[in-house]
């Protein structure tokens, strides 16, 4: 039978694929980091934030592939970050564009860090 945590975990991983579908596994979870920057900024939860997240882009909706390696990696590894187990790689960032799409965020933000092809902001 499926958990509520299982299902949470779910949305979380997709989430975080959507945002960064051709990365590898790391670059997905520090856009899982960054979800839970913005939820501990505004006070809320993890999974709220996620949601919310989802359903604004909800029009580029696509699903992964689950037996993809970079996928099950992510997976994998979830927990640990979402547990606090893993350091922020992130710099505190709120915000991930990537990098090709970067000039649109205009001149407010501070690069914290790039990881693979993904620019993250505060």
């Amino acid at each position: 039978m499926i958990q509520p945590s299982d299902f949470k975990n779910s949305q979380i991983a997709l989430a975080s694929w959507m945002a960064a579908p051709d990365e590898l596994h790391s670059v997905m979870l520090a856009v899982t980091q960054v979800f839970m920057n913005r939820a501990a900024a505004s006070e809320r939860d993890l999974y709220s934030e996620v949601v919310d997240w989802l359903q604004e882009n909800r029009t580029n909706l696509t699903f992964p592939d689950c037996r993809e390696p970079q996928f099950q990696q992510m997976l994998n590894k979830l927990d640990s970050v979402t547990s606090g187990m893993v350091p922020d790689k992130t710099g505190g960032a709120l915000w991930f564009v990537p990098q090709d799409r970067l000039e649109s965020m205009g001149s407010a933000f501070r690069i914290t860090t790039t990881l693979g092809r993904m620019v993250f902001l505060r």
